[in-house]
């Protein structure tokens, strides 16, 4: 279409003349992320958060440190029979649902909620064996009972060779998982480390008394309890500090103790490792 100018030229529409110079150009409207991209952009903010959901929270560690130090100092004395304490911990069966197993379970779901998987782990894996072995005592669990000569007396049950015989599988398998703790924790640092390989004897020597005393072996079943509750207190010990740690850093004390920290060692060691096959690709 056109129209005639007062000068009697033909004039192109406007319409037209838009069309012809501003053409219209396709653009993309998807786009493909590697997988390296893709983490940056969806994983990486995700992680920069946490260190701001850690600080309105505060850190739940002292709490656990502190349910577990209030139970196993008591609990390693009486197995080292310190002032003709006895009952292996039938007497601190408040204490080690309430401090030892609640408060390390409460921890266990706050390390959760903060994405600290290994804590998590260790406390509550933790926290449930104490429920599990304060409720071996408790007679309306009906777990020792049935040992007995009366089918119906829990503390006769817990003494009697075929129960100790059974329950010391329990404490093996805690002396595996230990192990498995302590290896772990030397990504952290040495206090940690010291506390599993503790609580590892704890586990082996508790295992090899109960073998022993169901044997009628009490000589060496008596001198392994005592063994078991020396390296708890040890552990105990190593919690303790662990614990002021933990608070005086919290509280911004001017000074830090150490605790021994193994992540620089491991650190060196991946350096090292980079560097070597940095090496190895330039050759």
């Amino acid at each position: 279409m056109s129209d005639l100018s007062p000068n009697g030229d033909a004039k192109t529409s406007l319409n037209h003349g838009e069309n012809t110079t501003h053409a219209l150009s396709t653009v993309p409207t998807s786009v493909t992320l590697s997988a390296e991209q893709f983490e940056r952009l969806y994983l990486t903010p995700m992680t920069r958060q946490q260190p701001k959901l850690a600080r309105q929270v505060g850190n739940p560690t002292p709490l656990a440190l502190g349910g577990f130090v209030i139970t196993t100092t008591p609990l390693s004395c009486c197995l080292m029979a310190w002032r003709g304490a006895s009952g292996n911990g039938i007497a601190f069966i408040g204490p080690i649902i309430f401090l030892g197993g609640l408060l390390l379970l409460i921890t266990s779901i706050l390390e959760f909620i903060l994405g600290n998987t290994f804590p998590c782990v260790v406390f509550g894996t933790i926290g449930g064996f104490w429920f599990a072995f304060a409720a071996s005592m408790i007679p309306s669990f009906n777990a020792a009972a049935p040992y007995s000569t009366s089918g119906t007396d829990t503390i006769s049950g817990l003494s009697s060779p075929s129960f100790m015989t059974t329950y010391a599988f329990l404490f093996i398998t805690m002396a595996v998982l230990m192990l498995i703790f302590m290896i772990c924790a030397t990504r952290t640092n040495m206090v940690y480390t010291l506390i599993f390989l503790s609580l590892l004897l704890v586990f082996l020597l508790l295992s090899s008394a109960y073998w022993r005393l169901a044997e009628g072996d009490s000589t060496v079943g008596n001198k392994c309890v005592k063994g078991a509750g020396a390296a708890l207190f040890v552990a105990s010990l190593l919690g303790f500090y662990l614990l002021i740690v933990q608070l005086f850093e919290s509280l911004g004390f001017p000074f830090h103790l150490p605790v021994g920290d193994l992540a620089v060692l491991w650190n060196r060691r991946e350096n090292k490792d980079n560097g070597d096959r940095d090496l190895e690709s330039s050759d």
